[in-house]
């Protein structure tokens, strides 16, 4: 299998607002992750399961999440934000469908909730409303490995996570985790839950977690801000995120479609949807 096509046919920006990145992300209700060699779209489907991001910081595992999150709202999906106290995903707070937590109490009860609504959903094969779950690094790791609710045997938040990765393709739960390594409680569990994966400059220890062969690792120095590593059950391939800043990712959610003056649309903010 053939390793990173060569870096010169993939787009040096892809952005959603023009030019091929509008044009492919209109052409799917499925959340665009990037343009791969010759302007080939890659999206988000549900059929790819969950997503890893694991990247240096400054690398853009945020830009990423605002990017799929966003096209995700416009599409009718629910939005989950776990984020502890940087507020990275300030862009999604008060519009519809958007549930943001930032402190570990609020974390720990929300994902004991969407645990116990993906292992009911399913077991009843009823999917619920499409939910897209973005889970911020920089510390919310550690309160999901760490944070207690109270001396109930519920386990740990990340416990609950683990039960969401488990059955939540079932129940219409997709999560997007972003890290600067691969925690060690998912280490052993990385390919199996996270079929999708987004690398930047991997270590081989990393590579490998992440379900793909030793040698077909990168070589050094072919990593870069915004150029990915795509890597799924079929193989690897790089890939230039699609990206949006914060006044368009909230413009974005609230409507895709640029209006005919040029000015981005108001965004609609609301109380936040029950789960």
């Amino acid at each position: 299998m053939k390793q990173n096509l060569p870096t010169r046919r993939i787009p040096a920006a892809v952005h959603l607002n023009r030019g091929p990145g509008l044009r492919a992300a209109r052409g799917s209700e499925h959340p665009l992750i990037g343009l791969a060699a010759g302007n080939q779209p890659v999206r988000l489907t549900p059929e790819d399961g969950h997503l890893l991001l694991v990247a240096p910081a400054g690398m853009g595992t945020s830009t990423v999440l605002r990017t799929l999150g966003a096209q995700h709202l416009a599409t009718g999906g629910h939005l989950d934000v776990l984020d502890v106290h940087l507020d990275q995903q300030a862009w999604a707070r008060g519009l519809d469908r958007v549930a943001y937590l930032d402190t570990a109490e609020a974390i720990a009860v929300h994902l004991h909730g969407l645990a116990h609504q993906a292992r009911r959903r399913a077991e009843a094969g009823r999917p619920g409303p499409r939910r897209l779950v973005l889970v911020e690094d920089c510390g919310t790791t550690d309160v999901l490995l760490h944070h207690h609710l109270d001396a109930r045997p519920n386990g740990t938040p990340l416990d609950a996570l683990t039960a969401v990765l488990a059955h939540g393709r079932l129940a219409g739960m997709q999560v997007a985790l972003a890290c600067q390594a691969i925690p060690p409680a998912l280490a052993h569990i990385t390919a199996d839950l996270f079929t999708t994966r987004l690398l930047i400059a991997p270590d081989e220890d990393t590579w490998q977690r992440a379900g793909s062969p030793a040698d077909t690792r990168p070589p050094p120095g072919s990593s870069r801000p915004g150029l990915w590593h795509h890597c799924t059950a079929a193989g690897a391939r790089q890939v230039r995120a699609a990206r949006l800043d914060e006044d368009a990712a909230t413009a974005w959610a609230a409507d895709p479609t640029p209006s005919r003056s040029g000015r981005l649309p108001a965004a609609r903010t609301t109380k936040e949807s029950d789960r």
